[in-house]
């Protein structure tokens, strides 16, 4: 989770706030349906940009990822359109 520009891990804010760590998720997770929703949109994305020749490193600058998260997504979306 990101608080006032800091990383704070589930743990610590747990800590602090004398709760559960499954309780801090639960309050500051996403939705399993906004999730999917989000992951469905960046795997297009990524399938997109690769697909109009942009390099790795270029997709990956646009997506505001690294490269191999890029990669990660567009191996994805090869493998779940080709169950369809």
């Amino acid at each position: 989770m990101i608080i006032h520009g800091k990383l704070i891990k589930a743990k610590d804010l747990a800590k602090a706030a004398g709760v559960s760590r499954s309780t801090v998720i639960k309050y500051y997770g996403i939705s399993r349906e906004n999730y999917e929703r989000v992951a469905t949109e960046r795997r297009k994305l990524a399938f997109e940009l690769r697909s109009s020749g942009l390099k790795w490193k270029e997709v990956a600058e646009k997506m505001n990822t690294t490269k191999y998260s890029a990669i990660a997504y567009y191996r994805r979306y090869l493998a779940l359109t080709k169950n369809k």
